[in-house]
């Protein structure tokens, strides 16, 4: 599976917001966590402001993911939330997490 779709990257702006998502799993539940996760990579890449949509497993824990993301524009962000298999995770994964799913967003520093 490609990580960087080029062409889509060519829409980011200065309104373009980078999204950062952060996932604990409970010990030994990394695997089934990283599955879940995985799901949502091919309908999310679809979708219209999505420029880019990148799960990482972190190289010192394997319980322990992050999507690095980026949007058009907040709202884009915001229609992604909205989304039936984004606000359906939560239940899905609860039983796997030490904690609730921790979001950040970024704009980038221009000069």
């Amino acid at each position: 599976m490609e990580t960087t779709d080029l062409e889509k990257f060519r829409n980011k702006s200065r309104h373009s917001v980078r999204c950062l998502a952060f996932f604990k799993a409970k010990k030994g539940n990394g695997i089934m966590l990283k599955n879940i996760l995985l799901g949502l990579v091919e309908p999310t890449r679809r979708e219209q402001g999505n420029i880019a949509y990148v799960l990482h497993q972190s190289t010192e824990d394997p319980d322990e993911f992050v999507f690095d993301e980026i949007w058009t524009d907040m709202k884009s962000l915001h229609d992604h939330l909205q989304q039936q298999y984004i606000r359906s995770l939560p239940e899905k994964i609860e039983r796997l997490v030490l904690k609730p799913v921790e979001v950040k967003t970024y704009l980038e520093v221009i000069d």
